[in-house]
């Protein structure tokens, strides 16, 4: 059997105010503890010089009566076994019952654990109470100490003001908020009623709900809250009948739902008409009706699946720690009068960047609180009384089929090699996701092998199944099989669409044509004038005419007759009389034909076939070469892109820029690149190939460069690699091979060609707006024409009264005189 590496990816309102004020008063306890420890503090200083010298990392536990105490110590050894830690770096176990009484269990913390100088604590929860998993997290907090639980949900513990140090491989009862919005989306429901209780828990999940359904578009019609332990709700339901909405989401403890469902049945909502989704907790309700949809954890009682991983998250927290930090000492007293241990914070820090994309939870990750992400979660129906599995929340996505862990092109790719071969396989993810590098190891002169490629090289690993691209540095140490699939390098980067502005219609002739355009217009109506008003058949010269004056060519009727030839306007008076006059306007008609139909034409092409093409033409582009501040571009670090730039002399300026910048995987960089982040990703050409005929906002640079190929990584010198190449090259030549490629890269390709070319753009506002504002232009133009016409009109009236009157009086005057 070979293993395969794989790079896929209440009680009332006194009783809550009692609650909060034990858990007020079991602080003040606890820090108590903490500062009468130091009489008891003895000294433990040959201890820890023992310690730096084995370098020994010693991990706590807080575990109640069979919680796999030495399944924790198992654990522990086999991070040790499994090199997940440097070379000379390894983890020691040591482990504390759990007390019902949360102040005896602070008490064993400090005068067991702490005094071990622990690095992190592991904490499970308590058989009966709920205060112990804050007591541990109280009382290591104060030194910084990480703590990771394995069971508690409250959502108390997700305050950093308390609970600093704080983690969880369980999520929170207000994460359930997460699954139910991807429900309601799955199932097209865009209205609720969310019924909730009072307290935190209530709370939190009621905040959760409401950002994340603003985001989703749906809509609250009603919030109900009630006291815990007070149920008295049958008023707010009754109200609820008069809504459109009959989709019901309960978040109550087990009793609360009882007496909720009691209500709900009196009132008769339990019909096929509405809708209720319920929380974990309300579905262990005696009397739950039949037909709610509720919730179960995936994983949330197998104590030794999140040991496991708990162990393995601090263990690649340490390892991250030792490569990056210089580490100082953890406590190693309660009484210790220094508690500001930065090592610890930066271990908090450290834990919180983790994950394991297959641990035996699931995929384990964490928020900016500590609180578990990427549950998995059962969707059940209450039917007849009991739960039936309906559905299934795995990768942050409801799903009602059947899932499975992996698909693409290397998957077919491995199921067919395997039915041709005759093998089976162990399919898994390497637990830091990366293809592999040559890197040193926390300063140290030697280097090791990271990711899949370390995997195959430390033999942890018979077999690579990914696109892994074949070079120099990687067949120094591992067989490759003859290339499954050709490639190159290329950019992909987001399309910048043209910019539409107010003057669009005048893109199509450059600023200088269009004021040579506007002279010559006024040039030709000046030489028209005067070649009919200085030649003898012009309508100034003409004998035994009828025509007057104002009949004759003038400059203002000849520049309106050579606009109006321009625009294509009907002239219908103040025409030309003298033959070469009429030669000239024949040759301007000419002109203007010519000058109309080249802007037509460009005009179409400028307004209509929009199509971007990419800014970069490859990698020897100047913005490249010498980027500006505001141009990034960036790869994947360690990736064979990236041994490529660090390889090639003449590209060491861009690899030094692109050094800091450069992403942990290519979801990540596309994701940038579509966002608007990243100006330009570097790349392996099939994959940006395929993301381009996917979104057709993305394009790829027409060059390429770094030919290469992926292959198939196996062991030195292993006896697979001829097998393998074999049954490569017959694929290759029965056509499986293209037939993957139709079936993953090239499929859906042709829509963003068929988008460009065979359905031009539709023409907007924002294209022709330009016009139209001209148009209102001309008409505020023109009402202020006639306004300064009329006021000259008047003018000019009052002056002619004035010398009518002066005439007159003149005559009146001279004929007094004779």
């Amino acid at each position: 059997m070979a293993r395969i590496a794989h790079s896929g990816f209440l009680h009332r309102k006194i009783i809550a105010t009692f609650q909060f004020v034990v858990e007020r008063a079991l602080q003040t306890v606890i820090f108590c503890i903490l500062f009468s420890a130091h009489q008891h503090d003895h000294s433990v200083g040959s201890f820890a010089i023992a310690f730096e010298n084995s370098e020994i990392f010693k991990i706590g536990a807080v575990l109640s009566p069979g919680d796999n105490t030495d399944y924790f110590t198992q654990v522990i050894e086999n991070i040790s076994n499994e090199h997940i830690l440097p070379p000379g770096y390894s983890l020691y176990a040591e482990t504390v019952p759990m007390n019902p009484n949360p102040i005896r269990t602070a008490q064993k913390v400090c005068t067991v654990l702490i005094n071990a100088t622990v690095y992190a604590v592991i904490i499970s929860h308590p058989n009966s109470g709920e205060l112990s998993p804050a007591a541990v997290s109280y009382t290591c907090g104060f030194y910084n100490i990480p703590v990771i639980g394995i069971s508690s949900r409250d959502s108390s513990l997700s305050d950093k003001n308390l609970h600093a140090s704080f983690l969880r491989t369980v999520p929170p009862y207000s994460h359930q908020a997460d699954v139910w919005i991807e429900l309601l989306k799955f199932l097209h429901y865009k209205c609720v009623v969310f019924i909730h209780s009072s307290d935190n828990n209530g709370r939190y999940t009621l905040g959760r709900f409401q950002n994340l359904a603003d985001k989703a578009k749906i809509k609250l019609d009603d919030v109900i809250e009630y006291e815990p332990g007070f149920t008295d709700i049958i008023q707010h339901l009754e109200k609820t009948k008069e809504f459109y909405c009959r989709v019901f989401i309960l978040y109550a403890n087990t009793e609360d739902a009882e007496s909720i469902f009691r209500e709900v049945e009196q009132l008769k909502m339990i019909s096929p008409a509405y809708v209720w989704i319920v929380s974990e907790q309300s579905l262990k309700a005696a009397n739950r009706p039949d037909g709610l949809l509720a919730l179960t954890l995936v994983n949330a009682s197998d104590a030794a699946a999140h040991i496991r991983d708990s162990v393995y998250i601090i263990g690649l927290g340490l390892r991250e720690l030792i490569r990056n930090e210089n580490i100082t000492k953890a406590p190693d007293s309660c009484g210790q009068r220094d508690r500001a241990w930065e090592t610890g914070k930066k271990l908090v820090k450290y834990l919180k960047a983790q994950s394991l994309l297959y641990g035996k939870t699931g995929r384990v990750a964490f928020d900016e609180k500590g609180d578990r992400l990427n549950s998995d979660y059962d969707i059940v129906n209450v039917i007849e009384g009991r739960i039936a599995k309906v559905g299934k929340y795995e990768f942050s996505k409801v799903k009602s089929k059947e899932s499975y862990c992996c698909r693409g092109y290397c998957m077919d790719l491995l199921r067919k090699l395997g039915n041709d071969l005759n093998f089976t396989y162990d399919l898994y993810q390497v637990e830091d996701g990366q293809y592999g590098s040559f890197e040193y190891v926390n300063g140290s002169k030697k280097k090791f092998w990271t990711g899949m490629m370390g995997d195959l090289v430390y033999e942890k690993a018979d077999m690579i199944v990914a696109p892994l691209t074949i070079n120099p540095e990687r067949s120094q140490v591992i067989e490759f099989t003859k290339p499954f699939k050709y490639q190159g390098v290329t950019i992909l980067e987001k399309k910048q669409p043209k910019s539409s502005t107010l003057a669009s219609f005048l893109q199509p002739f450059e600023q200088t044509l269009w004021i040579l355009v506007m002279v010559s217009v006024h040039v030709v109506a000046l030489a028209l004038y005067l070649l009919d008003r200085f030649s003898p058949f012009g309508r100034y010269k003409l004998p035994n005419s009828d025509a007057t004056e104002e009949d004759a060519l003038n400059l203002s009727s000849a520049i309106w007759f050579a606009w109006g030839v321009l625009l294509n306007s009907g002239i219908g008076e103040g025409t030309p009389r003298s033959f070469s006059a009429r030669v000239l306007g024949m040759v301007w008609a000419g002109f203007a034909m010519i000058v109309v139909a080249s802007y037509t034409a460009n005009l179409a092409a400028f307004l209509v076939l929009d199509r971007p093409e990419t800014s970069l033409s490859g990698i020897n582009d100047a913005r490249l070469r010498n980027p500006l501040e505001n141009f990034t571009y960036a790869t994947v670090k360690g990736s064979a892109v990236d041994m490529y730039f660090r390889r090639q002399v003449e590209l060491s300026n861009m690899y030094r820029t692109m050094e800091g910048k450069n992403y942990d995987t290519a979801e990540e960089a596309i994701t940038a690149v579509k966002s608007g982040e990243l100006n330009a990703f570097i790349w392996d050409s099939s994959r940006l190939e395929y993301e381009a005929a996917q979104d057709c906002d993305l394009v790829t640079a027409r060059e390429q460069f770094g030919r290469s190929g992926y292959g198939i990584g196996l062991q030195k010198n292993s006896f697979w690699a001829d097998r393998v190449t074999l049954a490569l090259l017959e694929m290759h030549e029965s056509g499986h091979m293209e037939n993957l490629d139709n079936k993953w890269i090239l499929s859906g390709g042709d829509k963003c060609d068929n988008k460009n070319e065979k359905f031009p753009a539709t023409l907007g506002l924002k294209n022709m707006a330009g016009v139209f504002i001209l148009v209102g232009a001309g008409i505020v133009g023109g009402v202020g024409l006639i306004i300064i016409e009329i006021i000259y009109k008047k003018h000019q009236t009052r002056k002619q009264r004035r010398m009518e009157l002066a005439r007159h009086a003149a005559d009146k005057w001279r004929g007094t005189v004779e």
